[in-house]
């Protein structure tokens, strides 16, 4: 990187952080950028925000503070009573008619808190609510996909949302350049599988920041681009003079306590040498997750795992795969290593 690409990519950042002052933004808004960010500069806000839509009760518990609160579950900040609400909410969602007189509702088109949602049922773990929201999305969810007026990004994240549920809708992940930062922003949170990224999406995550007036964008769309160009700064390679590296100067966010409880028993070695399928086969450490960090299911612990790698800086499950092919490839090549 050199240093005016430097210079310009310094500035896209610093002019994505400055559409998180917007005052108009939204409660869900406003959660999803804490849940997509985790920094500890929001997380007394995320707190908030979640505890003040777990309050809510009866027609108060909208579609909005039903997705913030999913945002919440799927953080690991939630406590008992604020599960049950997040419970609540998914049902009385899930009984809602998608349309009135043939026209959709709002909740339809709104991908960041369908997401949200989807993101709560996955959470909450309770297989009625998630037949019954799995029904209820059918109904719209590919239908919103499909319609011409929707972008990409909302298509992204309409698929990571049908992703969540199962993939009932079978809906695909947008491959298009345009969306590149979406993809990297979703995978880096984990509720996209590595394989939706492209090996050059990094590279066009930063050029889609260097090349558009971020001004330009919705609230939600410059979050999503500032959270991807956050973690391909924190995963590039140091950058050149040696005076520090890209991964150093990414904001990491803390861990939730039982994410930090996780990250103990697994380890450093571990996260950087293995990935999450091989940690998960490790009888010994599954069997601690389950006993001393109230993990149950593989999802539950492949997305906890996901956090920690981006809060820490850790490597994705797909790079760690390409280093060892890498240095499997160079082994063959040069030969076994003859002792001395």
């Amino acid at each position: 990187m050199t240093a005016t690409s430097e210079f310009l990519v310094a500035d896209a950042r610093a002019a994505l952080r400055r559409r998180l002052a917007d005052p108009d933004r939204t409660e869900l808004s406003r959660a999803f950028a804490a849940w997509l960010l985790r920094e500890p500069q929001l997380k007394a806000e995320f707190a908030s925000l979640v505890a003040a839509a777990a309050d809510r009760k009866g027609a108060q518990q909208d579609f909005q503070t039903v997705a913030t609160l999913g945002y919440g579950a799927e953080a690991g900040v939630l406590d008992g009573p604020q599960v049950d609400a997040l419970r609540q909410g998914l049902r009385r969602q899930a009984g809602r008619e998608p349309f009135v007189d043939g026209v959709p509702m709002a909740f339809c088109q709104d991908a960041v808190g369908i997401l949200g949602v989807a993101l709560g049922v996955k959470a909450a773990a309770d297989g009625q609510i998630t037949s019954e929201v799995v029904r209820w999305t059918t109904r719209f969810l590919k239908a919103s996909y499909d319609m011409e007026r929707a972008e990409d990004w909302h298509r992204c994240l309409f698929a990571a949302a049908d992703q969540q549920l199962g993939s009932p809708q079978n809906l695909s992940v947008p491959p298009s350049a345009p969306v590149a930062d979406l993809r990297t922003a979703l995978v880096a949170r984990g509720v996209l599988n590595d394989e939706a990224l492209a090996a050059e999406d990094s590279d066009q995550t930063l050029r889609l920041a260097l090349t558009e007036p971020q001004a330009d964008l919705p609230i939600d769309r410059a979050v999503l681009r500032l959270a991807a160009m956050e973690f391909v700064i924190r995963n590039a390679a140091p950058i050149t003079g040696g005076k520090s590296s890209a991964r150093s100067a990414g904001i990491g966010g803390s861990l939730s306590k039982r994410d930090a409880s996780v990250h103990e028993v697994v380890g450093k070695d571990l996260f950087n040498s293995h990935t999450n399928a091989e940690i998960m086969k490790d009888v010994n450490v599954k069997k601690r997750l389950r006993a001393e960090c109230q993990l149950t299911s593989n999802d539950a612990i492949k997305r906890c795992l996901d956090r920690i790698r981006e809060t820490k800086g850790y490597p994705l499950s797909r790079e760690v795969t390409k280093k060892r092919a890498a240095r499997n490839q160079t082994t063959v090549k040069n030969g076994p290593r003859r002792s001395s």
